[in-house]
């Protein structure tokens, strides 16, 4: 039964507990200190920001700018709770193009740490100097300093030392503090912004410089090769900036970046139109990237919804979705191939392949598609790979498999398909570059990577394995020691069952040694290891296998250790050609190896014609 709360007489709390309460919304890190004061820098109008980190900003934080400056009132008010120069009354909330309006930040800051403060207006002879210990005015004098603002953050939390327990370490931190710098100085094309961490110089970007020159200066100018112009209108709203081609992703979120009105902000709706844009162009755990600048009036969405103003939402969230999505498509769709070298301009022009064709929304197929959580099939325009034969019982896999694999035969494997157009008649295909099977159709051109197939292959034979207990692991005559790092030895310990449960049985051998007694006849002996410490740092990061998802990942690093794996490179003979393809037609989508890569991609027929300029 939950114990009632005592409650006593209703009462003020006092301004020391109640500013601590505002900080703690307002300073979740020394990230939250950076972004504040580089917005307020923003305002100010500076074309200059500096921004020094000593200890990831848990020492010191310093921002100098050279923008308007405050006179000593304007400064003495500004440290104060609820005092702000970008609002005057209730109606301007729905016309905010200013970064900052709460008049929390600094008030907040200055409860939770050392605070001093230096500004100059231009007309001013000297400077207003404030300092501030926990929330509290310690001293107002004049100085001499040039134009701007100042802000020296010592000590953050020193006051509320449960919060500074908290932090993370120092790695962490410092990344959390350079994402909001970068991502400002992304969008802010007029201002120069240097960061520099214990006196070392971090990130220099100049003044006036391009999004595309800024980009290339955080990122490299090997990922801009990669990234097209983005430009579009929907909805009532702009869209500029960058955004990777289909060649370009990430296994995550980290390089997508939203900015409404010069502001960065999260919004789901952005993000999930962004991603749909990209829907059948990317393989499965793939992410797209890009920098997307919005323009879009005020009225149209409410930025004070999160304390930190981060978040933000749209008055009609589902037009901004499908505005984004839209946009993304229509410049993907003007993207072609790179030409071959050497061609005259008017063979180029005929070769060239016609840009991306989106599929049909509307009309669905007949037949039933597996269910996806989100992700597209690594399909190419329209055709999917759609195959005669009935998808294989779990537990089937051809013989070309089981042999690759030094197992017994399994028999019952469907018999050879007939494809469209395309009979088999039992000869084997042809290998090109010792990598890609080619298999013709009736109207196009199958091109198979024989490694990511045979992968494939292998991974749900294993998975069938595993999952049914069918296999008999091997004894090893001589047990294979491994050692681990002494940061480890508990967590193998402690997930032993987890490598039973992959066929790798483990016993501890003393200190930070342990055997391998048994393993899974699908394995390579002299790859256990690496498969081993793979595993564990997956495990370290935390229990994440109690999902059939986190299951398969191991699977995946399984598959790595597996011998006899065909690879690129690797001359194949008739019989192994011939496997393979008996194996492929037993696939279910979709149609990728176990990492994400696509498995197939095709020639069409139409694109051969186009090629040797038969159609225009």
């Amino acid at each position: 039964m939950k114990t009632p709360i005592k409650t006593g007489p209703v009462r003020m709390l006092p301004e020391e507990v109640a500013n601590k309460i505002a900080a703690g919304e307002v300073v979740e890190r020394p990230a939250s200190v950076v972004k504040e004061l580089v917005e307020n820098a923003l305002d100010a109008g500076a074309t200059r920001i500096a921004v020094r980190l000593v200890a990831a900003g848990r020492r010191t934080i310093e921002v100098t700018d050279n923008g308007a400056g405050m006179s000593e009132q304007d400064a003495l008010l500004a440290v104060e709770r609820h005092t702000t120069s970008k609002i005057r009354n209730a109606d301007d909330l729905d016309n905010i193009l200013s970064f900052g309006f709460r008049g929390e930040a600094l008030a907040s800051i200055a409860a939770v740490s050392r605070m001093e403060l230096v500004t100059r207006r231009e007309k001013d002879d000297t400077a207003t100097c404030l300092r501030l210990e926990g929330g509290i005015l310690r001293d107002v004098s004049q100085t001499a300093a040039p134009v701007g603002t100042r802000i020296t953050v010592n000590r953050l939390y020193f006051n509320t030392p449960v919060r500074a327990k908290f932090l993370k370490g120092i790695t962490t931190e410092l990344g959390q503090c350079i994402d909001w710098v970068q991502r400002y100085a992304l969008v802010a094309d007029q201002v120069a912004i240097q960061l520099f961490h214990n006196d070392k110089l971090l990130l220099d970007i100049p003044e006036n410089a391009s999004l595309r020159d800024r980009t290339a200066l955080i990122w490299g100018l090997s990922f801009m090769r990669d990234l097209v112009e983005l430009e579009g209108e929907g909805a009532g709203m702009r869209f500029s900036g960058l955004i990777g081609s289909p060649n370009l992703t990430r296994s995550g979120r980290t390089h997508q970046f939203f900015f409404l009105n010069g502001r960065p902000i999260v919004n789901r709706a952005l993000q999930y139109g962004f991603e749909d844009g990209y829907r059948q162009l990317l393989t499965i755990g793939r992410r797209p990237v890009g920098i997307v600048l919005l323009e879009a009036p005020p009225r149209a969405v409410d930025i004070n919804i999160h304390p930190s103003k981060r978040e933000v939402r749209f008055r009609d969230e589902r037009a901004a979705q499908g505005a984004i999505r839209d946009v993304v498509r229509a410049t993907l769709g003007q993207l072609r191939r790179p030409e071959v070298a050497e061609e005259t301009p008017e063979s180029a022009s005929a070769s060239a392949p016609s840009p991306i064709n989106w599929p049909d929304e509307v009309e669905q197929p007949e037949t039933e598609q597996p269910a996806h959580t989100g992700t597209p099939e690594p399909t190419t325009g329209q055709n999917r790979f759609e195959f005669a034969p009935p998808p294989p019982e779990p537990g089937e896999q051809t013989e070309f498999v089981a042999s690759r694999r030094n197992a017994a035969a399994v028999e019952g494997v469907a018999p050879a398909a007939v494809y469209h157009g395309y009979e088999d008649t039992g000869s084997a295909p042809m290998q090109i570059f010792d990598s890609y099977l080619l298999m013709p159709e009736e109207d196009r051109l199958l091109i198979i990577d024989q490694h990511a197939l045979h992968e494939r292959l292998t991974y749900d034979a294993l998975r069938a394995e595993l999952a049914d207990r069918d296999y008999e692991a091997q004894q090893l005559v001589v047990p294979l020691l491994v050692d681990v790092p002494p940061s480890y030895v508990r967590t193998l310990e402690t997930n032993l069952k987890v490598f039973a449960d992959i066929g790798i049985e483990i016993e501890p051998f003393g200190d930070h040694t342990f055997q391998v007694t048994s393993v899974c006849p699908v394995y390579d002996e002299a790859k256990i290891p690496d498969t081993i410490y793979k595993v564990l740092e997956h495990l370290a990061q935390g229990d994440l296998f109690s999902t059939e998802q986190i299951r398969d990942d191991l699977l995946r690093l399984a598959v790595e250790a597996c011998r006899g794996s065909v690879k690129a490179g690797d001359r194949l003979s008739p019989e192994e050609r011939q496997g393979l393809i008996e194996g492929f037609r037993n696939l279910r989508p979709p149609y990728t190896c176990p990492h994400g890569r696509p498995i197939i991609t095709e020639l069409t027929q139409v694109q051969m014609e186009k090629s040797f300029r038969r159609r225009q």
